[in-house]
């Protein structure tokens, strides 16, 4: 089996952060890191990262020919344009020409040396890859939201703003613009030339549009532009007339397949495509995550087709932001789009169905921890507020994945599976909270009444101790213990988590006849056959207690930091002395495993 990986979540609201090249590599831009996957009809493969940027990556272009179609080049927000060799994946030269965050980068289709990109304060700089070479424009003093190349003519670039203005500039004449073209009230969004040459294939039958046999130039018979607007329409241009011919008004759809968070606001994001080879045909972002096919000959009112309604629950969940397309050898036309869902999508051009979907993660992983019941299930615990719980043994779909939002409004920095009941899955996150969902069903989670002050750490299922162990004799019942930044150790009745938590720590004093204050809980182990519980302190002290009373058993004083984690020894080995085997980490960047064998009391001690 190779390896699966899942990657950052593309970058939200620029104009062009992903692209793919022609020999079927996706490039898309994650926080300041570029993944490469490769893709086909089937599957998709992570295989790898470029690394360089410092910060947000902005814009990110395959140089579309043959003979390099290896070389990329992106854009980000520190000002910098770096050039990429993808199956080297290395930087081949960093260009620092922008005094201004960069937001747009296209390398022109026409040209194989030439890259164009824009900043934020209107400057547009074309770079030479060949030469190194530069040269500055300053076409209009507007923020760039969007830019693209002339598939057509070198020297035809568009340019969208903020404002809703687009300009065609010739960079052969300093960056002097040949157009303005005036219809959009807000931000340009995206922008995207027709694939053919000419402006008669809007009011000609194809017929009599493929019998012509004059031969001219993209500047004599001009070209259809598309473009993508904040105002919610779509626009087709004639950029020899310098006026609209088309205006396309987004359809409102009903909302289908899963259900979404109400509590993440979301702005339109129309993103548009002309795809190669489809004169008539531009695919358009929709303002649910749907994706549309315009006919653009077709008369009548509707003049769309909807992606993906050959089954449930294939089309995005959230607004679309980029779109990309390549034909295989075979001759299948894919569509790669990103997404506010975090998910990447495969589309088949011809039949317009998902082919595949590749979750992604849009913040750290704080927890993995598999299912002792459920093999091969994997939960992660992710900073972007969801809960992913991967199947990885499926054989139909490598990456099969699903998400878990419902009642979580911050990290998820705690897991625990439940030892026994399958699909059971405790939760803790950032602000303190704690809570049970079963992944089996999509109702929301159960969230405990007791709440922490601080970050939740650790979870852990555990036989109860009074004062829930009352009554509970001869019972198989787990209870739920949480640790948090405050340094309390909660027990949560996991049958009934409306009522109140009881802090461990009463347990303690009275058992023990503790006086002093004890030191701020930082971790909890339960050993596997439930009868020791090892507690990890700030002062780097370990403390193992014998349940169900929590009788101090002894004292570790081997760390002298914080204890950021316990592990006992798994209870599958035969070898009854490595059961009693306790291993601790703490912040001085040492692992110890403790033997606590013979009264599980201390005999010697084993660094790493």
């Amino acid at each position: 089996m190779r390896n699966r990986s899942l990657p950052a979540s593309p970058n939200w609201y620029s104009a062009r952060c992903s692209d793919v090249s022609s020999s079927g590599l996706l490039g898309a831009g994650a926080k300041n890191v570029i993944y490469l996957i490769e893709v086909s009809a089937t599957s998709c493969r992570v295989t790898g990262e470029l690394v360089g940027h410092r910060e947000l990556v902005s814009g990110f272009s395959f140089c579309q020919h043959p003979e390099q179609s290896h070389i990329c080049v992106s854009s980000s927000t520190d000002g910098s344009i770096r050039f990429w060799d993808s199956n080297k994946k290395t930087s081949i030269r960093d260009n620092a020409v922008h005094q201004n965050p960069v937001s747009a980068v296209h390398w022109s289709p026409a040209d194989k040396n030439l890259v164009v990109s824009g900043d934020e304060k209107g400057v547009v700089v074309c770079h030479w890859f060949h030469t190194g070479d530069t040269a500055s424009f300053f076409p209009e003093p507007r923020t760039i939201f969007c830019l693209t190349c002339s598939p057509h003519s070198w020297k035809s670039v568009g340019v969208g703003y903020k404002d809703g203005m687009i300009v065609l500039i010739d960079i052969s004449r300093k960056g002097e613009v040949t157009q303005r073209l005036r219809g959009h009230d807000n931000e340009i969004h995206s922008l995207a030339w027709s694939p053919v040459i000419g402006e008669d294939a809007l009011y000609t039958r194809a017929e009599e549009h493929e019998a012509t046999n004059g031969v001219s130039t993209g500047e004599e018979l001009g070209c259809y532009l598309a473009s993508g607007s904040k105002d919610q329409t779509v626009r087709i241009w004639s950029t020899a007339k310098g006026k609209g011919v088309m205006t396309l008004k987004l359809p409102f759809l009903k909302r289908r397949g899963s259900a979404v968070d109400p509590g993440v606001k979301e702005r339109i994001w129309l993103n548009v495509h002309w795809p190669k080879g489809r004169a008539t045909q531009l695919i358009s972002s929709c303002f649910s995550g749907e994706l549309v096919m315009w006919d653009l000959a077709k008369t009548g009112k509707q003049k769309w087709s909807l992606f993906g309604t050959s089954s449930e629950g294939q089309n995005h969940s959230r607004i679309v932001f980029n779109m990309s397309s390549v034909q295989l050898q075979d001759g299948q036309e894919l569509l790669i789009s990103t997404s506010m869902d975090r998910e990447i999508k495969c589309w088949d051009l011809n039949s317009l169905s998902c082919c595949w979907t590749l979750p992604t993660l849009g913040g750290h992983v704080f927890k993995l921890t598999f299912s002792p019941v459920g093999i091969g299930c994997l939960a992660l615990g992710v900073g972007d507020n969801m809960i992913r719980v991967w199947n990885t043994l499926s054989t139909q779909n490598q990456h099969d994945v699903r998400s878990f939002w419902q009642g979580i409004k911050s990290k998820v920095t705690a897991l625990a599976w439940h030892p026994k009941k399958e699909g059971s899955l405790a939760f803790g996150t950032d602000d303190g909270k704690v809570g049970i969902y079963d992944v089996f069903f999509s109702k929301p989670p159960q969230i405990s009444s007791s709440y922490h002050r601080k970050t939740v750490y650790t979870l852990a299922w555990g036989p109860p101790v009074p004062p829930l162990s009352f009554g509970a004799e001869g019972k198989q019942s787990y209870s739920l213990y949480s640790c948090a930044g405050e340094g309390v150790i909660l027990q949560h009745d996991a049958s009934r988590l409306n009522e109140e938590a009881s802090d461990i720590d009463k347990l303690i004093r009275d058992t023990n006849n503790i006086q002093h204050k004890l030191s701020p809980h930082t971790d909890l182990s339960w050993k596997p056959d439930g009868k020791i519980v090892a507690i990890g302190n700030e002062d780097g002290s370990i403390n193992v207690y014998q349940a169900p009373s929590l009788t101090l058993l002894c004292s570790i004083q081997q760390h002298h930091k914080i204890i950021n984690t316990l592990q006992w020894h798994h209870d599958h080995s035969s070898t009854p002395e490595l059961h009693c085997l306790l291993a601790s980490g703490s912040s001085n960047a040492i692992v110890y495993v403790h033997d606590l064998h013979a009264i599980i009391g201390l005999r010697h001690l084993l660094a790493i």
